[in-house]
């Protein structure tokens, strides 16, 4: 399967076919020995290679056909940048495992990943990449020039339609449409999964069979259908002199930590649902670290950068891979092709690429997504919206800086403007519960109990809505002549509070104070406890009026009401 497919991604990264096949071949041996998962199959991937093209492309020139170019050295400086990535990229992976860092990837939503994942599908099929030869391009049989814009590269296709090739379109639509049966025949039948597996392996071998049996590469100035050329046989060359100096610092490291990021979000998120279908624990410290390390080795050996692969993991685990002795059974078979096989490759037609990458990226528009993000979150659904248009149609880059800003915006939002619930004691219990949810529920008079759901802050509102609570709760206590003489605020959700959060309290409390209204804290966790001890907040609440549980505070409010009432009698 990684045969076609490392190809298909090589080029969509702007590099030769042999590229990813080297992607599969030194990574695959070292996971096998440093990763944790099982199942997880590590190597050249879609989202990975259009991120590569699309970045690299902006400051490298780059060649219209990698595996033919007109000028090599321009063409050889951009290997060399690639291969620096990878490097980069392994520090980092590494670097984040050394330093479990892995939480990093925390503000990188789903929604987010989605979202940016389905737009690259869209940006994948149609070729806008730094290569001519993929996709619906390719499909055609078409050439045309890079684009930046999914617009763009519209133009470019309708307004060279005239050169449309009929007999490498039917040839490429066949080779989807089979591809197509053999996942739908995969996924209904579960004896057929290996069916998945051999898709691409298919087509290649059709591809051939026909291309030579016909000879359809002929003649070679303007074959009846284009041939994918010679692929260089033999082992990879020592890369690792190629790592120093970088071409542009800036702009390699950023694309090295932006291919970092989204590559650890995929891989782990294969490697862990894998890990939960198989019964077995995950060290995700020590997976970080093992595809840092697979990814630096890669880079000693002409691969660009490698991480887990969706279809791929899938189809290992399908066919009951057990151990990482997977993984390097499919590097070693990758070296047997290195060393042999590839002139077998020669005069296989271009658009089986086409069609390998059509049907894989078909399988990134997680549309299911979409929908059942507007029947649970709104706000998640926004990400998605956001992430997908703005990849779509401003790039990659931008489309993952938006989707990272959108969803720290609704992050910092929620915890900014949390929910301050009253509450009331269940019938017949000592529970309580929101009011607004459990309508039975009964207030005590008197009191006004509070929940504030969010960490007290100082980016926080709690301030000017528990205040709306009070004036609201008096309001409507005015007429039955019983108006809130003890606030009561249950702490539990607080998970922490700073020193904004600290003079918060204490200037609510004086407020209260001079409104003759008690304030009593229930529940407080051990850090707000030893926050309000340092403050000597504690002495000033009354240390009697700082209680374990919203039932011991409620009696504890009860008494000071009665108290009051007294008083005012």
């Amino acid at each position: 399967m990684v045969i076609p497919q490392g190809m298909s991604y090589a080029n969509l990264a702007g590099l030769p076919y042999a590229f990813g096949l080297y992607g599969a071949f030194v990574p695959c041996i070292v996971y096998a020995f440093f990763g944790t998962s099982k199942q997880l199959v590590v190597g050249p991937v879609a989202v990975t290679s259009i991120l590569l093209g699309n970045g690299l492309s902006d400051f490298m020139p780059s060649e219209e056909d990698p595996n033919n170019p007109v000028d090599a050295q321009v063409q050889e400086n951009y290997n060399h940048a690639a291969i620096q990535i990878a490097f980069i990229a392994g520090c980092f992976y590494f670097a984040f495992g050394l330093f479990r860092m892995g939480w990093i990837t925390n503000f990188l939503s789903s929604a987010m990943i989605s979202g940016f994942m389905s737009g690259a599908s869209i940006i994948i099929a149609l070729s806008q990449a730094s290569t001519n030869w993929a996709g619906v391009k390719y499909i055609l049989g078409l050439k045309i020039p890079r684009t930046d814009t999914l617009q763009d590269s519209l133009d470019e296709l309708f307004s060279n339609l005239s050169q449309f090739k009929w007999r490498e379109f039917c040839m490429g639509m066949s080779f989807i449409f089979l591809l197509l049966a053999f996942q739908y025949l995969s996924r209904t039948y579960k004896r057929m999964a290996y069916l998945k597996a051999l898709g691409p392996l298919t087509v290649c071998v059709i591809s051939i069979a026909l291309m030579n049996i016909f000879n359809w590469y002929e003649p070679k100035d303007k074959p009846y259908i284009k041939p994918i050329g010679n692929i260089p046989s033999g082992l990879p060359s020592f890369t690792g002199s190629w790592w120093l100096p970088l071409f542009d610092v800036g702009r390699q490291m950023t694309l090295a930590v932006l291919i970092c990021m989204i590559d650890v979000c995929e891989s782990i998120s294969i490697a862990k649902a894998l890990a939960k279908v198989n019964k077995y624990q995950l060290n995700f410290t020590q997976e970080l670290r093992g595809l840092g390390i697979a990814n630096i080795a890669g880079a000693l050996f002409s691969a660009y950068t490698t991480t887990g692969s969706f279809s791929r993991s899938a189809v290992n685990n399908s066919v009951g891979a057990q151990t990482p002795l997977a993984n390097m059974t499919t590097g070693l078979m990758i070296m047997v092709t290195l060393l042999w096989i590839t002139p077998v490759f020669k005069n296989m037609s271009q658009n089986v690429q086409g069609a390998i990458i059509i049907v894989g990226v078909l399988q990134l528009f997680d549309y299911p997504e979409f929908l059942y993000l507007w029947k649970i979150n709104k706000f998640d659904w926004l990400v998605w919206v956001a992430c997908f248009l703005t990849t779509l149609f401003a790039g990659v880059e931008i489309g993952i800086a938006v989707g990272v800003g959108l969803s720290l915006v609704v992050v910092i939002y929620k915890v900014a403007f949390p929910r301050i619930t009253q509450l009331g004691r269940l019938p017949g219990t000592n529970i309580y519960r929101s009011i607004l949810m459990y309508p039975e529920a009964e207030t005590t008079p008197g009191v006004l109990v509070l929940r504030i759901d969010a960490a007290i802050q100082f980016f926080c509102c709690e301030a000017k809505y528990i205040r709306k609570a009070v004036q609201k709760r008096r309001a409507q206590d005015k007429q039955s002549g019983d108006p809130v003489r003890v606030v009561v605020l249950d702490l539990a959700p607080v998970t922490d509070i700073d020193a904004t959060g600290i003079h918060f309290l204490s200037d609510f409390l004086d407020e209260l104070h001079d409104d003759s209204i008690g304030l009593v804290l229930a529940n407080p966790n051990k850090r707000v406890l030893l926050a309000l001890m340092r403050a000597h907040l504690d002495h000033k609440i009354g240390r009697q009026n700082i209680r374990v549980d919203i039932a011991d505070a409620i009696g504890q409010a009860t008494y000071l009401v009665e108290g009051r009432r007294t008083e005012a009698v």
